[in-house]
């Protein structure tokens, strides 16, 4: 196994491995490249389902949940990602990620790991790009880091109650269903520790947080435009074009993503996805 860093702010790309066979050894190795890079991308991975679920169950329970539209037949712990269109209906989510977020941020629980698996990919289009929230926060004058300590984001799962996100134009005759499922909102600190390296993350964004806990809008409104704004300094940043075979995972606590979209015609990006739970955060 060979291990190279793939930005200044981020990511590491790992090859001479194959993940359907990995030793005590190799796995801690991989775990401790994981807190260190953020972002782990393994080249020339061929999963089946079966497999990509048991490398993820490695590092915590997969969340799943009834309702998520477009999982594998099967496999509902398996969402699938893609642009195909089968007699006039796509077969995965589309646009996935148009928005910078971190996974799950809405729920209680949220995402500690996602495995993204590259099935398909298009010659043009569809990067998928990343930011250090750790960066971010360490780079916060003193006084922002001061007023910002105790303070904690309201995170929406519900899109048509977000003025920065607007409704998937794949889910618009359908918003009620898709959005209107009981979820309640979470109630998260802005400045997150890692579970595992105790770091302080800047843990908002705009696809999730709407507001500020105890606080009117009127002054939280351009202090969270102001705190995503800097998320996404361009020295934070690594951008991915992908191969197929490819399987990144990432962890969000201590990152936010984005999908660039922009496909090519006729190109198809088609990967499926699985997301391991993590802690509280705190």
């Amino acid at each position: 196994m060979q291990i190279e860093r793939l930005s200044d702010a981020l990511g590491a790309e790992v090859t001479g491995i194959d993940l359907t066979s990995i030793d005590v050894t190799t796995f801690e190795d991989i775990r401790a490249a994981f807190l260190e890079y953020q972002l782990l991308v393994f080249r020339d991975q061929h999963l089946s389902p079966d497999a990509h679920i048991a490398f993820s169950e490695r590092f915590g329970p997969i969340e799943t949940r009834p309702d998520r539209p477009f999982t594998l037949p099967g496999y509902p712990e398996v969402s699938v990602l893609s642009n195909r269109v089968v007699d006039g209906e796509p077969v995965g989510v589309i646009s996935a990620g148009d928005f910078w977020h971190t996974d799950l941020s809405f729920s209680e629980i949220p995402c500690r790991a996602t495995f993204l698996h590259a099935l398909e990919v298009a010659e043009e289009g569809g990067d998928t790009e990343w930011s250090n929230i750790y960066m971010a926060y360490d780079t916060l004058s003193d006084d922002m880091k001061e007023r910002i300590t105790d303070l904690k984001g309201i995170h929406v799962f519900d899109r048509r109650r977000n003025r920065r996100a607007q409704v998937d134009q794949q889910f618009v005759e359908k918003a009620d269903k898709v959005y209107g499922i009981p979820i309640s909102d979470a109630v998260h600190p802005v400045v997150r520790h890692h579970p595992e390296t105790g770091r302080k993350s800047l843990y908002i964004s705009p696809r999730f947080v709407v507001g500020i806990e105890g606080m009117d809008d009127q002054e939280a409104q351009p202090l969270l435009d102001a705190l995503f704004e800097h998320q996404i300094r361009p020295e934070f940043r690594y951008c991915h074009k992908w191969k197929k075979g490819d399987l990144l995972m990432w962890d969000n606590p201590c990152l936010i993503h984005i999908g660039r979209g922009e496909i090519k015609p006729p190109g198809i990006r088609h990967m499926h996805r699985t997301m391991v739970l993590g802690d509280r955060p705190h």
